[in-house]
Formats: C-alpha cells, sequence, structure tokens
C-alpha cells in the first residue's frame, strides 16, 4: 500500500515464548525484613510496586518486574517497567528482554496485557511459578515495529506523567 510516497509493509507477528525473548534475574533477588532494612534512596521492590526505600541494591539496569505472589489484583497483574538501582525481594520476578530480540517497554506493555490469572497456582496466595511464566507465548511484531511500539508507550507515559504533575 503506498501512502505519502513511502511503502509500507506489513510483517506477520509470530508467538514466541517468553523464554526466548526475555532472560530472568531472578537469582539476584534478596529480600529483607522491615527491621533490617537500612534507609536509603533505592526503592525497594515487591510483588506490588515500592515497599520502602533502601540502601544498596540487587539490580541495576532496565528490567520488567512482574509479581511472583502476593498480588493485589489479579485482574490487573501487577507488571512494571523499571530504570537504574533498584532493590528487588523474592516476592517479583526480574526479566530483561534480550537485547536483539525485544524493547524491555515494549515486553512490559506485552506481558502488561496478557491475561496471567489462568496460569497463577496456589490457593489463598496466587503465585506465578518462574516455569510457567517463562513458557507464556508472547505476540511479536518484528524488532523495529517493537521499537517504534515501546517509543510510542514511553512518549505516552511521559504524557501522562506531565499531565498528573500538572494536576498535583
Amino acid at each position: 500500500m503506498r501512502r505519502n510516497s513511502q511503502l509500507f509493509y506489513c510483517h506477520a507477528w509470530e508467538d514466541r515464548k517468553l523464554s526466548d525473548i526475555a532472560d530472568r534475574f531472578d537469582n539476584l533477588r534478596v529480600p529483607i525484613t522491615a527491621s533490617d532494612r537500612k534507609p536509603g534512596d533505592t526503592p525497594y521492590y515487591g510483588a506490588n510496586g515500592i515497599q520502602d526505600y533502601v540502601e544498596g541494591f540487587t539490580h541495576n539496569g532496565e528490567f520488567i518486574l512482574v509479581a511472583e505472589d502476593g498480588a493485589n489484583d489479579l485482574k490487573n497483574y501487577p507488571v512494571q517497567y523499571v530504570n537504574g538501582k533498584v532493590w528487588v525481594n523474592n516476592h517479583a520476578h526480574v526479566l530483561q528482554g534480550k537485547k536483539t530480540i525485544t524493547d524491555n517497554k515494549f515486553l512490559m506493555n506485552a506481558i502488561n496485557n496478557f491475561n496471567i490469572e489462568p496460569f497463577l497456582v496456589g490457593g489463598g496466595r496466587a503465585k506465578l511459578n518462574a516455569d510457567v511464566m517463562m513458557k507464556l507465548n508472547i505476540l511479536l511484531p518484528t524488532f523495529v515495529e517493537r521499537e517504534k511500539i515501546g517509543s510510542l508507550f514511553s512518549l505516552l507515559d511521559n504524557t501522562i506523567a506531565l499531565h498528573q504533575r500538572e494536576l498535583n
């Protein structure tokens, strides 16, 4: 199809297992009780986001955090993008998109829009097992399309944040 003298191609999206497109860094997580935490500037993450601010860090870089257990909302499952130094406890999985395959912001939104509830196990406290999570199928466009989509989501997040600051 021609539009504005440019040729646009439509490439099929492909189903890929999460383990094929992301690495998991759960081995670096360290839980610390509230009484043992030293106050600091580093966000301390659990299943539902920031629990505290501490000294030190377990991860440094761009990651996606996915609740492992203790999620407070199973319909809108806790998934978030973090960038920089963070401390992650053992209630959140830590993922990072493989550089040559996917963009982290695109991956965060893809997981965030995935219905995770049917894959949870456990009675009173639902849990997303790492092995089950890594077998989830994610639909991926081409890498260039993923980068553009990730940039669009980032722009939207920044615009929303700006408007929120203006409202406050």
